[in-house]
């Protein structure tokens, strides 16, 4: 794997260290409510993923989590290499899945020009402030391909909070965004965006972002 050195021992910032510690207190109760099969638009965009790059292809899974998608993804023939802030959530996913495991923060990704031929970003991006967010994914496109595709999901809505959930009193960030905000971001961060879609699970709304990186 062709590690990208400058600029790589970055600083995290406090939310980034807050929300690495949150999901350090929560992974069991996180896994046992998300990590089983895929959501039915889950699958269909994953399997966009895999017909846009065929079974032989190298993607990078942004906040991988427990690995869920990653274990998807493989089962499929692709090579992954997932990263996520959090070492517990890394340490459940290693039992779930095969390809490389990183501790990044997609802020600062340790990787050369052009190492990947797509990416999947899954309720990962929600958790970077919105200050931080056209860096994070100024960082997926440059450790992507031309011509690559990349898929974003994220909760619909406005502003950021600090919320509860699975265990009392952890709380983590999130920034949430209406569809037009998140396509300028997208536009503005290189990639091209062709379909943005709503769903509903968890009882929160979500976007999905497909697009390709110009």
């Amino acid at each position: 794997m062709h590690i990208y050195l400058s600029g790589y021992a970055k600083q995290m910032t406090d939310i980034a260290r807050q929300v690495q510690a949150a999901y350090d207190q929560i992974v069991w109760a996180y896994a046992a409510r998300n990590h089983g099969t895929l959501a039915d638009n889950l699958i269909t965009l994953a399997a966009r993923r895999v017909q846009h790059t065929g079974r032989s292809a190298h993607i990078i899974d942004v906040g991988c989590g427990t690995g869920r998608d990653m274990a998807w993804f493989e089962s499929h023939g692709l090579t992954v290499t997932g990263i996520d802030l959090s070492s517990g959530m890394l340490a459940y996913a290693r039992g779930q899945v095969s390809g490389h495991l990183l501790a990044m923060n997609m802020c600062h990704l340790g990787f050369c020009h052009a190492s990947f031929d797509g990416a999947w970003c899954c309720a990962a991006l929600l958790h970077v402030p919105k200050r931080d967010a056209a860096h994070a994914l100024g960082e997926i496109r440059r450790v992507l391909k031309s011509g690559s595709m990349l898929m974003v999901s994220l909760q619909e809505g406005n502003g950021e909070s600090w919320e509860e959930g699975y265990v009392p009193g952890v709380r983590r960030f999130f920034a949430r965004y209406q569809a037009d905000e998140m396509r300028r971001l997208l536009c503005r961060t290189g990639f091209a965006v062709g379909d943005m879609g709503a769903s509903y699970g968890n009882n929160r709304a979500w976007l999905s972002c497909v697009c390709i990186a110009q």
